[in-house]
């Protein structure tokens, strides 16, 4: 799956984006534990203003206020038209995966997110 060549080929590699693990450690080894907001995808759905705020102020930056999220969306979406296309989709159709597969991904991930679990 991966190609050889220089260490930073991985962090271009779609099986990078899952090793969450690593990238938190990256985090932690530069941003102080009290400026660091870890977020689930769901949270951030659920209530994006709440929750973009909760990361501006560990950063110690100005929270938005009087945000139309439908109007930000639209810009986006206007912006990066292909983007459902060209992107993922969390709740998109995609053809079932192979038994094979979904093994590999299940023992190519069990130690990384083993190693996630503990630093949460």
């Amino acid at each position: 799956f991966i190609k050889s060549g220089s260490p930073s080929d991985l962090t271009r590699h779609r099986l990078f984006r899952g090793m969450y693990a690593l990238q938190l450690k990256q985090c932690m080894a530069s941003i102080p534990k009290n400026r660091l907001v870890i977020l689930e995808n769901a949270e951030l759905r659920a209530d994006p203003v709440t929750n973009i705020n909760k990361v501006l102020r560990a950063a110690g930056l100005k929270e938005f206020e009087n945000v139309d999220v439908d109007a930000a969306w639209a810009a986006f979406h206007a912006a990066y038209p292909d983007f459902e296309q060209t992107g993922w989709r969390e709740n998109g159709e995609y053809e079932p995966m192979s038994e094979e597969m979904e093994t590999f991904f299940d023992d190519f991930y069990k130690p990384l997110n083993e190693e996630l679990f503990e630093l949460l």
